[in-house]
Order: C-alpha cells, then sequence, then structure tokens
C-alpha cells in the first residue's frame, strides 16, 4: 500500500476540468491550455495549500470527508488566480533559466522556500486573505517562477499559511557563503499591519539543490479596535 497526497489527486483533476472548461468558452482569457500550463497551475495551487496524506485504497472516503463546499469553492478560487497568472507569463523562460545554469555550471546561491502563518492574535483562527510580502533592500523578491507570487494571500484551505521561493541569485563561485536579509510584510483590512526581518546564510552552488524548507515565525494580527481599546 502506497501514501498519497488527497489534495493532489483532487487538484489536479479539478484544474483539467476547469481548463478544459474555459478552452470551450468564447471570449475566455485563455490564450494556452497545453499540459505545461496546466502542470503550472497545479504547482501554484499545491503550493499554497496543506497536504492530506492517506493510504492508498482510503483516499477517495476521506476526500469526501476532507472537502467540504466551502474548501473546493476557495480551492476554485485559487485555480483561476493560477491559471491567470499562468496565461500572462511565458514558460520557456522558467526551464531556459535553469537549463542554462546547469549546462554552463553557474555557481548560484539558491533559496530554501520561506513559510509562515497568520493568525487572529485574540481567537488564534488562522487568517485568509492576507496580503504578505517578501522585500529586500525595500524591493519585491523575485520569485522562481509563476506558481509562485509576490505579494501572495493567505488562503482559508492553507489555514493562514504563505509560501515563498526567491528565484536564484549568481555567485562568484563554487562554496562562497553569503548572509542574505530580508523583511516580511503583512497587512489585512481592520488589522495593525506587522512587519519583521530575517536573515539567512546560503552557500553557492553549482548544482540544483534538494527541496528544503525554512519555517519562518507564525504572525499573529491584532485588529485596530482591539488595539484601540487598549489605549
Amino acid at each position: 500500500m502506497k501514501v498519497q497526497n488527497v489534495m493532489e489527486s483532487y487538484i489536479t483533476n479539478r484544474t483539467n476540468a476547469l481548463y478544459d472548461e474555459f478552452a470551450e468558452t468564447k471570449n475566455s482569457f485563455l490564450t494556452c491550455s497545453c499540459e505545461n500550463c496546466r502542470l503550472d497551475t497545479i504547482c501554484y495551487v499545491l503550493n499554497r495549500i496543506h497536504p492530506k496524506y492517506v493510504v492508498s485504497g482510503r483516499g477517495m472516503t476521506y476526500a469526501s470527508l476532507a472537502l467540504n463546499g466551502q474548501i473546493m469553492a476557495d480551492i476554485d478560487a485559487m485555480i483561476m488566480d493560477g491559471m491567470r497568472i499562468v496565461n500572462s507569463t511565458k514558460r520557456p523562460y522558467h526551464a531556459k533559466r535553469k537549463i542554462d545554469n546547469h549546462m554552463e555550471n553557474v555557481p548560484a546561491f539558491n533559496f530554501p522556500v520561506f513559510m509562515g502563518a497568520v493568525y487572529d492574535g485574540h481567537t488564534f483562527e488562522p487568517l485568509a486573505g492576507v496580503a504578505v510580502e517578501l522585500t529586500a533592500d525595500g524591493k519585491l523578491v523575485p520569485m522562481e517562477d509563476a506558481s509562485w507570487e509576490n505579494p501572495t494571500l493567505t488562503y482559508k484551505p492553507a489555514r493562514g499559511s504563505f509560501t515563498f521561493k526567491p528565484a536564484s541569485m549568481p555567485a562568484e563561485k563554487e562554496g562562497e557563503i553569503k548572509n542574505f536579509p530580508f523583511t516580511i510584510t503583512i497587512r489585512a483590512e481592520n488589522y495593525q499591519p506587522l512587519i519583521y526581518s530575517f536573515t539567512i546564510p546560503v552557500t553557492s552552488s553549482v548544482e540544483d539543490t534538494p527541496f528544503i524548507s525554512l519555517k519562518l515565525q507564525d504572525s499573529y494580527m491584532f485588529s485596530v479596535d482591539e488595539i484601540n481599546s487598549m489605549e
């Protein structure tokens, strides 16, 4: 028996269904519905959704219990966001950058996936619809490809979590160690904004690094009304 991610199966099937639907719709915003575009959209959503692992054979039963109407509607909204973003980005640029780096053995700083979550500071419930941006030196940090957004939003199915995958940066040589400072800014309607900074050391390499992640601090937001009542 195998372990499988129920969300991956559901999102893959739902993404393909929406692509098929919009491809047949007149005056649709879609200009391409190829397999690569679909895969980019699936990655876009999966990067923002908590996985749900089950033992194969029980997956369909678990999925029917775990996916209620609101979650499915939220996932549809995320898929639509992903479709629009992927549709506006030329895919060849993603693959070309990675292939060129590999063929030329260009040393680069490859960053981990930054993972964080936002909660209400009073109820401790995860917050959806929160805007989060990652900056360095006062500028938005470029992302690895179109399946990652900056700024990004938190979604209800992802339980207030957000992720960033900064694009690789060129290095002078392999094995070079450099500290990179970043700033997270979090904004939500009727909440006091949050800003915090962190620095990570990264070692340059000529090879693609395996998937690694960096867990950021949990962020707790307080409503403006609640803060005013304390004053």
